[in-house]
């Protein structure tokens, strides 16, 4: 993979990947350490407000840990795709970063609440 030159030392990306990298520290940390399958061998995994009944959906462990698994894909393809697309369009692979920070913080969200009704 052929980084380009500028792409490291533009100030905007820089900060947009610490960004995203202590976003996918938290998140994933987030995740690996408060989640605890020994209180519950099912885990609440969604809410679902219209469906009639029980809001509440139960899944497996391994739903909340693909949390986890979802965010280390999101930034590394992120990161990944802008360093080649911005070569083309800067302002497109600025605008990949900082939308893969606003999803990684969404998700973190998701997760720790997630965990927290646990």
């Amino acid at each position: 993979m052929d980084i380009p030159k500028k792409y490291l030392h533009d100030r905007l990306v820089l900060a947009l990947l610490t960004l995203v990298s202590i976003l996918l520290v938290i998140g994933v940390s987030v995740v690996l350490l408060r989640f605890d399958i020994s209180k519950n061998p099912t885990t609440i995994v969604g809410y679902r407000p219209n469906v009639s009944g029980v809001s509440y959906q139960s899944g497996k462990p391994i739903d909340i840990y693909s949390l986890a698994l979802f965010m280390i894909v999101i930034a590394v393809g992120s990161v990944i795709l802008s360093s080649h697309v911005y070569n083309v369009r800067r302002y497109v692979a600025i605008f990949m970063l900082a939308s893969s920070a606003f999803l990684l913080f969404l998700a973190t969200l998701v997760a720790n609440s997630l965990i927290s009704l646990q």
